[in-house]
């Protein structure tokens, strides 16, 4: 059988072991350190099996008479120890297993808390899957929609044991929980396993990272634009006939906004206007913002006959 490492996720109970090496002198100062993070390195063989649990990291605590020892032991580049649970010979299903401090130096002690992990065992599985991306409502403020989701990868390979797979019901982009888009984002996001009630399932996925593009319209509509004339029309014209760049303009808003305009009006000038003349106009409404932000009248006078 061949034995692979794998560090992985474990679930412990309260239970705390002391290992300590022979050949090491009782007397002086007693160092210690707490180290976090610690994998459980697992044996079991990779090409049959898929082994799960669910704690991700394991706190170490080490004592002895050498500072120098303690202070390597502490460090994960120079640490000598690793913690294994040996599956070599175990069962298909969930069960208990002791958990192994291996190549302890001499002269230090360590303690684990607890000694032992629930370790689920599967036969080894594999499927395709099509990704499905996530937003949720509250990343989407009011008064924006999302137009459009793109990621780079339209579907994955997904490993895991053969009862679990069978419960995937979905491979989950979920768009970071710190962003609100107030505009279009673009990112990696991390993909994952859940089953038909959103819950993640053990599963190694590849690739495990995706290009996210989210594209991001405020709430809007089109409304027409209205032409009002104001100032004293020379007194020979009969008229002054309007025409304007734009006759519909686009508002942008939160609903309520939107619900209360239903055309928008520009003011035009006409004091001293006796030929056609252009003039620019900004467009404005209370509560939403206007696309396009200004449009050019086109005064046209009439000549009384």
């Amino acid at each position: 059988m061949t034995s692979v490492f794998f560090a992985i996720v474990l679930f412990f109970n309260a239970n705390v072991t002391a290992i300590r090496n022979d050949g090491v002198s009782t007397t002086g100062s007693v160092y210690t350190a707490t180290v976090t993070n610690v994998p459980i390195e697992m044996q079991y063989d990779n090409n049959k099996y898929f082994v799960s649990s669910t704690v991700s990291a394991v706190t170490v605590h080490l004592s002895g008479y050498n500072r120098l020892q303690i202070t390597n032991e502490e460090n994960s580049e120079t640490r000598n120890f690793y913690l294994s649970v040996d599956l070599s010979g175990a069962k298909m299903g969930t069960n208990v297993y002791p958990i192994r401090v291996e190549q302890l130096p001499s002269g230090v002690t360590a303690q684990i808390d607890p000694t032992y992990a629930d370790v689920t065992v599967e036969e080894k599985a594999s499927q395709d899957f099509e990704i499905i991306p996530k937003v949720d409502k509250t990343q989407i403020p009011a008064g924006f929609s999302v137009s459009s989701i793109d990621l780079s990868e339209q579907s994955v390979n997904v490993t895991a044991g053969k009862e679990s797979i069978s419960k995937i019901y979905a491979i989950e982009a979920d768009l970071p929980s710190d962003v609100l888009l107030t505009d279009n984002y673009t990112g990696k996001v991390s993909l994952r396993a859940v089953d038909s009630s959103g819950k993640t399932l053990p599963a190694i996925i590849n690739p495990s990272v995706v290009r996210m593009k989210v594209n991001v319209d405020k709430l809007s509509k089109y409304v027409p634009l209205n032409v009002k004339l104001t100032g004293t029309m020379d007194s020979s014209l009969s008229t002054i006939k309007t025409s304007v760049s734009s006759e519909k303009v686009k508002i942008y808003g939160q609903q309520t906004a939107l619900d209360k305009i239903t055309s928008i009006t520009v003011s035009a000038d006409i004091t001293g206007v006796r030929a056609e003349k252009k003039i620019e106009a900004t467009v404005s409404a209370d509560g939403v913002s206007v696309k396009p932000g200004t449009v050019e009248i086109t005064l046209s006078p009439v000549k009384k006959k």
